[in-house]
């Protein structure tokens, strides 16, 4: 009877002690979400320190929906920093828990976030699936401002893809909604944007009428720095238009607030606007000195991409004074931050793969520590009806000690098996995609030297073949009558001779096509000078031809591959880039010819132009490449474009 008594005023002691630690428990945690969320925006790696600690406590108590939400607040600190690796590892460590829960609207949210993170990591597609998959959650579940917030993230998404249509209409169906609900702020950004898409589809009138809504707006929300952004947006407007004195005025006004704020991003790309209006004004020393703060500002803040802007810069403004020097010393340090930005976007390429790899590793671990973690649960519960609660937490500690030091050891050998097998097959992909990348470029340019074969046969059968044919029925015309007067037989023998002249034309300028003959007989120079003099007679296009340092001639495959690529660059913009100037510039240093072919066209981007296969850039890289040569493109749409090679020659 006194055992009972003792057990049950022991039990009652043991609820009342728990009771007690809910709460306090209850309290923490509560705590550390408010510390958490407020910190996502501001102090992040604050936030990250109280996530840390909340995780323990939330993973003790089984707390799905707690862990949940707190990996979603994770993932936007960590966005905030930039670590957008981290940020899909706990969105989808977030996700994982909200399915189970039927949280659509946390699920959605998550999306979003992914959609963000792949879209600042440079895979466009991947974004779109996500942000796709969060409209049609927010549009079942959610309110119509979650569904306008995903309708906007939709219209950006395909502004990334340059699919504007799209993102027109995507952008009109979330203004609807936020008009609608009178969302100040909101609107102020999307009218911002509206009138940033506007200006990419040349409706300049339009973007204007969007950009001064949305200043409206931001000056009513009190949200002076967009108002620096703005005016430079509206600054290149003008710019588009031409109207280069008031583009210069609205980029002087946001010069000075960038400065106020301390915007260097957005600085130094308003400088470099500052320099092309100053040089389009031919006021070249103050487009230089722009130029100047521009190269200064991108090297202090690591900007590589202004870093080429400026070299580009300077090549334009000493072309224009004529200090050739100057200029092409500028195209040198253009193409050497070129060759650098190349390698650090392949040393992104591998991590990102890498990160891939691990990310996969961590979750199957997670996983192996779950099913760990329901074993010992189940061992726990036998052990509470054979021992006191105090035997139950000290077993309780050392299992729990044991094992995680046992999983920790077992993991890092797995981690590092799993991770030599990842990188030998990683690899061997590489090699693989190698391989096909040979194999592809040979077939076309076998594919090229056939269609030029076949090219050569069809003239000669039809213009040469057909001249010969003539000749020789007149022949035997002639032959096969024997009294002929003087007159006939002058007749006959004019019209003869009038058709060997003509076959004598045709090899002339079937010859001339070939353009070796041309190229070897006159020089490289000579050929492109007659080139040029030829599409200048046609008025369709100027025509420029630029060379430095080229008295001596060169290798005559060497020429003619240069002349091929020029003719090949000349048709490209005939047909596509609907240019009025079309500049090519020779130059030749002690171990290589230079080569720079510039128009002031549409642009284009290069690298979906690669994507889609165009032969004529596939005919360029394959000569570039027979020669051991190397070029670069600097383009955009609207922007005229740059094509820079550099070919070596031998000691």
């Amino acid at each position: 009877m006194r055992f009972r008594v003792l057990l049950i005023l022991s039990l009652l002691i043991f609820t009342f002690n728990a009771n007690s630690q809910t709460l306090q428990e209850k309290a923490e945690i509560d705590s550390l979400f408010s510390v958490v969320y407020n910190s996502i925006n501001n102090r992040p790696d604050s936030g990250l320190v109280a996530a840390s600690s909340l995780e323990s406590i939330l993973l003790l108590g089984e707390n799905s929906r707690g862990l949940a939400t707190l990996y979603r607040y994770v993932a936007q600190t960590f966005e905030q920093k930039a670590n957008y690796d981290k940020v899909i590892e706990y969105s989808q460590k977030s996700i994982k828990l909200f399915r189970p829960l039927g949280d659509s609207m946390g699920v959605a949210l998550n999306f979003t976030t992914l959609g963000n993170a792949y879209k600042f990591i440079g895979k466009k597609k991947e974004s779109l699936e996500f942000y796709i998959k969060s409209a049609e959650l927010r549009k079942k579940f959610g309110t119509s401002s979650d569904y306008a917030t995903a309708l906007y993230a939709l219209g950006n998404s395909y502004y990334e893809l340059a699919d504007y249509a799209k993102c027109e209409s995507y952008y009109l169906q979330a203004l609807s909604f936020f008009e609608q609900d009178k969302d100040t702020s909101r609107l102020a950004d999307m009218y911002f944007n509206m009138g940033n898409l506007l200006n990419v589809k040349n409706e300049l009138d339009r973007s204007l009428d969007f950009y001064e809504k949305s200043l409206i707006y931001y000056e009513s929300l009190g949200d002076e720095y967009m108002f620096p952004r703005i005016w430079g947006t509206i600054g290149r407007n003008f710019y588009n238009r031409g109207d280069m004195s008031k583009a210069k005025t609205y980029f002087l006004k946001a010069e000075k607030g960038f400065e106020e704020f301390e915007d260097k991003f957005n600085y130094c790309h308003n400088q470099a606007l500052l320099s092309r209006t100053e040089y389009n004004l031919e006021n070249y020393d103050v487009a230089l000195i722009y130029a100047e703060k521009v190269n200064q500002l991108a090297n202090e803040i690591g900007a590589l991409r202004y870093s080429m802007e400026a070299q580009l810069l300077f090549k334009l403004i000493y072309l224009a004074k004529g200090d050739f020097e100057m200029a092409f010393a500028s195209l040198d340090r253009y193409d050497d931050l070129s060759d650098s930005l190349y390698s650090l976007e392949k040393e992104k390429t591998i991590k990102e793969l890498t990160i891939k790899y691990e990310t996969e590793l961590k979750e199957q671990e997670i996983e192996k520590l779950s099913s760990e973690k329901e074993l010992q649960e189940k061992e726990i519960l036998l052990a509470t009806t054979e021992k006191n609660a105090y035997m139950i937490a000290v077993v309780f500690a050392i299992a729990l000690a044991l094992a995680i030091l046992a999983f920790f050891t077992q993991r890092q050998k797995a981690i590092q098996l799993r991770s030599e097998k990842a990188l030998s097959e990683r690899n061997t992909q590489i090699n693989t995609l190698l391989r096909e990348q040979e194999v592809s470029t040979l077939n076309a340019l076998l594919e090229g030297q056939e269609k030029e074969r076949l090219r050569i046969a069809e003239e000669l059968h039809d213009r040469l073949g057909s001249l010969l044919s003539a000749i020789k029925l007149n022949f035997n015309g002639w032959i096969g009558k024997r009294d002929l007067s003087q007159d006939e037989v002058e007749d006959y023998s004019a019209k003869t001779s009038g058709l060997l002249d003509e076959a004598v034309t045709e090899v002339r300028r079937v010859s001339h096509n070939l353009s070796t003959g041309q190229v070897s007989r006159y020089g490289l120079v000579g050929s492109m000078e007659d080139l040029a003099a030829t599409v200048n007679r046609s008025d369709s296009i100027k025509m420029k031809v630029l060379h430095f340092n080229l008295g001596e001639r060169l290798p005559i495959e060497l020429e003619t591959g240069i002349y091929r690529i020029v003719q090949e660059m000349l048709a490209n913009v005939l047909k596509h880039a609907n240019a009025k100037e079309f500049t090519v510039q020779l130059s030749k240093t002690d171990n290589s010819v230079i080569l720079t072919a510039e128009d002031d066209g549409k642009g284009f981007d290069y690298k979906e132009a690669r994507k889609r296969g165009g032969i004529g850039l596939h005919n360029i890289d394959n000569r570039v490449k027979k020669f051991g040569g190397q070029f670069s493109v600097d383009s955009s749409p609207g922007k005229g474009t740059i094509f820079t090679f550099e070919f070596p020659l031998e000691a």
